[in-house]
């Protein structure tokens, strides 16, 4: 006999709030199947923890981090080094009404 739909419903639900309660997130991607074997290997010493988890994460994580946002400052420092500082510039927008669109 088939498990009923609302049981089976209920087993994944607890299941999945038995992991989130230990700190754990299942998640599914789609990759080609080259790289299959490769994401599996990776998760499971991710799930292992200990020092093979951080050697992963250590080589992994510079190369998928998002680039770290500019400050103020370092936007700052950038147009002091400019070529253009001190350059004596009079920028007028230009308030023509364009060319008319043909269609």
């Amino acid at each position: 006999m088939a498990p009923r739909p609302d049981s089976t419903a209920k087993r994944v639900s607890r299941h999945r709030a038995k992991l989130a309660s230990g700190g754990k997130s299942r998640i599914e991607v789609t990759v080609p199947d080259a790289d299959a074997s490769l994401l599996r290997s990776l998760a499971e010493q991710l799930r292992a923890g200990g020092a093979s988890a951080e050697a992963v994460r250590a080589a992994v994580a510079p190369l998928v981090a998002a680039p770290q946002a500019r400050t103020g400052a370092e936007l700052l420092a950038f147009f002091r080094s400019s070529p253009l500082v001190g350059v004596d510039l009079h920028i007028e927008r230009d308030r023509s009404l364009g060319r008319k669109n043909p269609l």
